[in-house]
């Protein structure tokens, strides 16, 4: 299993062989803390796996032959953790400042999904963006950019 994820994220991103594959693990922590918000209410999931899955197309550039594994690759990552460090702690070691401002916003995209952010979605949202180090005047402003 691990090497069928491994060989996926190797497609994803195009790495060279001598360089660290850091970044299939960057793509996977960044698709998780998406989902993460798409599950944490109830209902409109399958609404908020679409935006996943269009951002994946847009702004990862993912092919779509790729996405189902990937989001059941994040699916099995986000149950399985504990916290939302081992994910943050990534985007905090490779993302610029800009690239983490992109994360909120796409969160904020799959949050806004249904039509409705609930608490406990806007308290993900607000807790990444606190470990990821985005103020909370960007988290606001890209809170209302989302909202459109």
């Amino acid at each position: 299993m691990i090497d069928n994820l491994f060989e996926l994220f190797k497609k994803l991103i195009d790495v060279p062989d001598d360089e660290p594959q850091d970044d299939n693990a960057i793509v996977l922590a960044a698709v998780s803390l998406m989902l993460e918000v798409a599950r944490s209410d109830s209902g409109g999931e399958q609404v908020e796996h679409a935006v996943i899955r269009n951002i994946l197309t847009s702004e990862f550039k993912v092919e779509s032959g790729l996405i189902d594994n990937l989001l059941e690759a994040g699916v099995e990552k986000v149950e399985d953790a504990i916290d939302l460090f081992q994910f943050t702690q990534l985007i905090n070691e490779h993302y610029s400042h800009e690239q983490k401002e992109d994360l909120v916003y796409a969160m904020w995209r799959v949050a806004l999904a249904d039509g409705k952010v609930q608490a406990i979605e806007d308290h993900i949202i607000r807790r990444v963006a606190g470990l990821i180090y985005v103020a909370h005047s960007d988290f606001i402003r890209l809170k209302l950019k989302a909202r459109g």
